[in-house]
Parts: C-alpha cells; sequence; structure tokens
C-alpha cells in the first residue's frame, strides 16, 4: 500500500510540476479546471445527489459562479476574507458540532459549490503575483510537510486522537510532527531569502496553514463519515480521490493567501 501510495504521489508531482513550470499558462490553468470539476463530482457523492438531472443542473450553478471570478467581479481580498470566514464556521461544525444546518445536502452542495470555485481562482491568481511560482510552490510543500510529516510521525509515535468521533486514525502527535516538519523545512528556506523578522512572520504563515489543513482533512473526513464513504472515489491508486489529496488545499489555500496579503506580497 505505501508502494503504491509513493508511486501514484510521483507521478501526481511531476504531473502538477509540468504544468507549473510550462512556459504557456493555459496548462496549469487546464489542470487546476480538471482537477476542480473532478473534485466536484466527488462532493456531488456528499450531497447525496443521486439523478442526472440534479448533477447537471449542479455543474450549471458550479459554472455559473465560476465566470464571475475569472471576469474580476470580486477583488482576490474580498475572496480572501470570504473563504477564511466560511472556514471558521466549517471549523467549528467539524471540531464542536456546531452549525449542524451544514449537513443538509443543499448546504453541502452551496459549500462545494464555494470552495472548489474559490480553490481554483486562487490557485490560478497565485501564479499571477510576483514570483508567484515560488509562492506556490511554498504553499504546496507547506500542505505537503504537514502531511508527511503527520504520517509518518502518527504511525510511530501517535497515542492521543486529535478528532476521535470525526476520523480516529488522526493524532495529536502526528499533528504536532507535521508541524514540527513545516518548521524544519522553511525556517532555512526563509531565513536564506529574508531578514529574520519577515522569515520568522513567514514561518508563522507556514504554521498557520498547515495547522488549517489538518482541519480541513478532518472537515472533509466528517462529510465521508455522514455519508458512510471511506474514500471520495478511487481514482487515484493508494490515495483515493481527488477531494483525498486536495482537502487539506481547500481549507489551507485562502489562509496562505491573507498571509501574503497581510505581508505585503500580495497587492
Amino acid at each position: 500500500m505505501l508502494k503504491q501510495r509513493i508511486m501514484t504521489a510521483i507521478v501526481l508531482v511531476a504531473v502538477v510540476l509540468a504544468a507549473l513550470f510550462a512556459e504557456n499558462d493555459i496548462y496549469w490553468r487546464l489542470m487546476i479546471s480538471a482537477v476542480v470539476l473532478v473534485g466536484f463530482w466527488e462532493w456531488l457523492k456528499f450531497c447525496e445527489l443521486d439523478n442526472v438531472a440534479s448533477k447537471a443542473v449542479s455543474y450549471i450553478l458550479f459554472v455559473w459562479l465560476l465566470y464571475p471570478l475569472h471576469l474580476g467581479a470580486y477583488t482576490v481580498p474580498v475572496v480572501v476574507l470570504a473563504a477564511c470566514s466560511l472556514w471558521v464556521a466549517l471549523f467549528l461544525f467539524t471540531l464542536k458540532d456546531k452549525f449542524q444546518f451544514f449537513n443538509e445536502p443543499l448546504v453541502k452542495l452551496v459549500i462545494g459549490i464555494l470552495l472548489l470555485n474559490v480553490i481554483g481562482w486562487l490557485v490560478v491568481e497565485y501564479k499571477s503575483i510576483e514570483h508567484g511560482i515560488l509562492w506556490l510552490l511554498a504553499f504546496l510543500l507547506t500542505t505537503v510537510a504537514a502531511d508527511v510529516g503527520a504520517y509518518f510521525v502518527g504511525r510511530k509515535y501517535g497515542k492521543h486522537p486529535l478528532a476521535p468521533s470525526v476520523s480516529p486514525g488522526k493524532t495529536i502527535e502526528g499533528m504536532l510532527g507535521g508541524l514540527a516538519l513545516v518548521v524544519i523545512v522553511f525556517t532555512p528556506i526563509y531565513l536564506f531569502f529574508f531578514d529574520a523578522r519577515m522569515a520568522m512572520a513567514l514561518v508563522a504563515v507556514s504554521i498557520i496553514t498547515a495547522a488549517v489543513s489538518v482541519a480541513g482533512d478532518l472537515f472533509e473526513s466528517k462529510l465521508k463519515r455522514h455519508v458512510g464513504l471511506k474514500d471520495s472515489s478511487n481514482i487515484l491508486p493508494g490515495h483515493g480521490g481527488i477531494l483525498d489529496r486536495i482537502d487539506s488545499m481547500l481549507a489551507a489555500a485562502p489562509f496562505f493567501a491573507a498571509g501574503l496579503i497581510i505581508l505585503g506580497f500580495w497587492k
């Protein structure tokens, strides 16, 4: 299982890097669009929509909301603030059983349309800012480091469940291991490029992003548990579905963007 997981991860990394570094931005946009559309197909399982007509209407709504974003109807700070605010409510729903109406199928449909549209748009917008590719790599590496650290530390030392009613396999030790790996990876990187004060501020942004990514993972786990799913699909061998790979990024993307805006790197 671990070997299959690693092989799939290598292929995914190769595809992402090829699209990210391609001279023509269209490849990055096409890849993100494909990921988001497949992710939405998986999300519809959480909404318990079984008939073709409902799914068709859902995709129409999805695309209808996508156009205003790409036409510039909303500024990045407005979208980021709205997304972060929604995620705070979703974290309370996940960890504290607040806002139980989020379990309603139509509410989950609206949430899925909003979240997947926002992450797709934001990740495309990331590349357009100064040094955008480097910031994208920093964002992606943050979520990957948090996941890898949590996986290996949790397997070896995990004893105390992080959220037993949502995801019994995740532990406090694993989460701390993921955060520690983020600090270990990014402290020297940021110190190399920035003065100490800015480097520490960016490390703090990465730590917050990593912590939020864990909460995003737990949120998807709660949705899957509610409808009796183990994985969002089986499209990625060893990893499950697209949402199982990007659930942490759904939550982390707006918070990392907020950090860049606050520190003046995204204007």
